[in-house]
């Protein structure tokens, strides 16, 4: 009995479709590690300058600790700050309470109240996005969270669920449930 063609071609799409929809965004974060294990490295106070194939930076994260508990896996962070660099410098910055780095998967996953603010630069306007639990592919740059999110820029508020910031791209979008409040007065002069 020969299978039919059609089911097997049905069978690869139905698994690249899942592939592609779960993609980066639906990585878990890894668990943090029990409370009385030993880590194998700490560093108190690290900056570390990550720099690309052609020698130029890509990125710098810096936090008060390091603690990595095996060789080579996943580096759990204090106080993370994130700089993401491009040829003209400064792109974005991500702080939050903690997060996990996984440099073998160039990911960090920030864990609880993050902020990602984008500096003003040429014809650009500054961005501020407070979110949760958000995930930065370190290669490509994609950020991304499930949480409620919101993006300042002057003249306009967002909030909604789920975020997604490609600065490839220069797209930001808040996914789910988003409200829309555009003003031309100064953020101090806004109505609480």
């Amino acid at each position: 009995m020969n299978p039919d063609p059609r089911r097997a071609l049905l069978a690869a799409w139905l698994l690249t479709t899942g592939l592609l929809l779960a993609g980066p965004a639906a990585a878990e974060p890894p668990a943090e590690p029990a409370a009385d294990a030993e880590p194998t490295l700490q560093i108190e106070g690290f900056t570390a300058h990550v720099t690309g194939e052609d020698g130029r930076p890509t990125h710098r994260l810096q936090g008060s600790r390091l603690r990595e508990y095996d060789r080579d896996a996943v580096q759990f962070i204090d106080d993370p700050e994130l700089d993401l660099l491009d040829q003209q410098g400064l792109n974005w910055t991500w702080r939050a309470p903690r997060a996990a780095h996984q440099p073998d998967r160039e990911l960090l996953h920030t864990f609880g109240h993050t902020r990602g603010v984008r500096p003003e630069r040429n014809e650009r306007v500054r961005t501020v996005i407070e979110s949760r639990d958000v995930r930065v592919a370190l290669d490509t740059r994609l950020t991304t969270s499930s949480a409620s999110s919101t993006l300042e820029q002057p003249g306009l508020f967002q909030r909604g669920t789920g975020l997604r910031a490609d600065p490839q791209a220069d797209t930001i979008e808040l996914l789910a449930e988003v409200y829309t409040l555009y003003s031309d007065l100064p953020q101090e002069d806004r109505p609480e």
